[in-house]
């Protein structure tokens, strides 16, 4: 297997167009039994409308996807949500059997098993300012038996892939805004579930100046109300839950 990896990283080095790094991630996988993968890079948050990136490359079978996007399922999808806060892969079906199942999970769930996955897994690629990509892998003829090196093997592939993809599209993501501490502090306490009440008797200061800070925070990352601004400090690493 670790001649795996290191054949993919040689021709990942001499691929030059998305076709065939794709095409060499994709032997890559399947060594590791994979029958179908989705990649999918995200644009930063704070990119300009006009210089916008993002990429996807995917072997899922087009009747799914043509349900996943017509549906938004994507808007909804529990697997891609814990994946963003993770480090390791997030099995689907374990996914679902841990998380409160919705309108929409149920939904996406039966797409999978009726598109014929008995098994996958997503794993989330980090770039310099947060999460960055997707990949999801899955199976037809059965579970997977990976061990944990064979998974993190398969991580560091995924990590290459999206190294590479940037590289080939010369793209640098724009850097996130600065935020004063305070702007952290109060960001912080946003995605806790605080109200500016609470948050205003927690650090000493009034309500009104509470929202004084929280919308100096939502100019700076182009948010136009709290959830927005939260998920987007998120993404990027400026906060934490």
């Amino acid at each position: 297997m670790a001649e795996t990896l290191l054949s993919f990283l040689e021709q990942s080095a001499q691929a030059d167009t998305d076709e065939a790094l794709c095409h060499a991630f994709k032997a890559f996988v399947e060594t590791f039994g994979v029958e179908a993968f989705g990649y999918q890079v995200l644009p930063s948050p704070f990119d300009a409308a006009d210089t916008s990136f993002d990429f996807e490359y995917n072997t899922f079978p087009e009747a799914m996807q043509d349900v996943y996007f017509e549906e938004r399922l994507y808007d909804h999808d529990p697997v891609t949500s814990r994946a963003a806060t993770a480090l390791q892969p997030q099995f689907w079906f374990e996914v679902e059997q841990t998380t409160p199942g919705t309108r929409f999970s149920q939904r996406l769930f039966e797409l999978l098993r009726q598109s014929g996955f008995v098994d996958g897994f997503t794993i989330p690629v980090f770039g310099p300012y947060g999460l960055a990509a997707f990949v999801a892998c899955g199976r037809f003829s059965g579970a997977f038996n990976l061990t944990a090196i064979q998974l993190r093997m398969l991580q560091l592939g995924c990590q290459e892939l999206y190294s590479r993809t940037i590289m080939l599209r010369d793209y640098d993501a724009p850097a996130p805004p600065h935020l004063s501490e305070r702007e952290v502090e109060i960001l912080q306490w946003l995605a806790r579930g605080k109200s500016n009440a609470v948050i205003a008797a927690i650090l000493g200061v009034s309500p009104h100046t509470v929202d004084t800070i929280m919308r100096r925070a939502f100019v700076k990352l182009n948010a136009s109300n709290r959830i927005a601004a939260v998920l987007k400090a998120l993404r990027v690493g400026l906060i934490t839950f």
